[in-house]
């Protein structure tokens, strides 16, 4: 019969699944208590959660999701998503390359499972914010392109209303100093 604790913590980790849009597993094997907790305010920053979780309930709660893993062993720390799983990604890759722990095992990202290649390379992607930029830079560049023709038109009509006033403004002192 399963405790009441452990009823109150596979409800609790439903919740997570629930709200996570990535989840990231590591093994933690060789951090301090101080790193853990370093890590765990790095990422709320990023709006993720580091959580040390029972396999078996880790095993029991992503079977319940449909989420098809090989089970769960030995110590692990699973990373859970709640905004950009981009900058999850980003946090975990910093936190690696400063302490060089922990070690991903896997991650699931979009729906599916992704190895730690993956998830290295989603780190070194620019941000959200940088890449809607980048985007709507390339969707602007034809109407600024079309902008700065017509505007030299513009311009071009302009230095030649200019060059005939001047002309006719000389062409009347011309006339009248005769």
């Amino acid at each position: 019969m399963p405790s009441q604790k452990n009823i109150k913590l596979l409800e609790e980790l439903r919740q997570k699944l629930d709200r996570a849009n990535a989840m990231f597993f590591v093994d933690y094997a060789g951090l301090t208590h101080r790193q853990m907790e370093e890590a765990r305010r790095e990422l709320a920053s990023a709006e993720s959660e580091l959580t040390v979780i029972k396999n078996t309930l880790l095993n029991l709660a992503l079977e319940e999701k449909k989420i098809r893993v090989e089970k769960l062993e030995g110590p692990h720390a699973t990373l859970f998503s709640y905004k950009d799983p981009i900058a999850t990604a980003k946090v975990l890759a910093g936190f690696i390359k400063k302490h060089g722990l922990p070690k991903v095992r896997f991650g699931i990202f979009e729906g599916g499972i992704v190895d730690e290649a993956i998830i290295t390379k989603l780190a070194a992607l620019p941000s959200r914010e940088v890449l809607i930029a980048k985007l709507l830079g390339m969707l602007n560049a034809p109407i600024s392109g079309l902008v700065y023709v017509l505007n030299g038109n513009i311009q071009k009509l302009a230095m030649v209303l200019k060059a005939v006033e001047k002309q006719k403004a000389s062409h009347a002192n011309v006339s009248e100093s005769n």
